[in-house]
């Protein structure tokens, strides 16, 4: 696969690689240049979109809004005692 880089420094990542690399909005890449000249790149982490659901809550259904408004009086309840 070939890339060109632009009078910016900046190279488009073959849809391909990204794909396989899992490289998506967000990525860190690591950039080495091996004593051979060899150019190495490493994902250091995924993008922030990887995270969703990785996290799960300890509740079974999600707070309603009376609850959150109930939650929001005790705790102003308790800040003036």
């Amino acid at each position: 696969m070939k890339a060109i880089v632009t009078s910016k420094g900046q190279v488009t990542i073959p849809a391909m690689i990204r794909t396989k690399a899992k490289i998506s909005t967000g990525s860190k890449l690591d950039f080495h240049i091996e004593e051979d000249g060899t150019l190495k790149v490493s994902l250091l982490n995924q993008g922030i979109t990887k995270l969703k659901g990785m996290v799960k809550s300890k509740r079974q259904r999600p707070v309603s809004l009376q609850e959150m408004k109930k939650a929001i009086r005790d705790a102003v309840k308790e800040a003036m005692k």
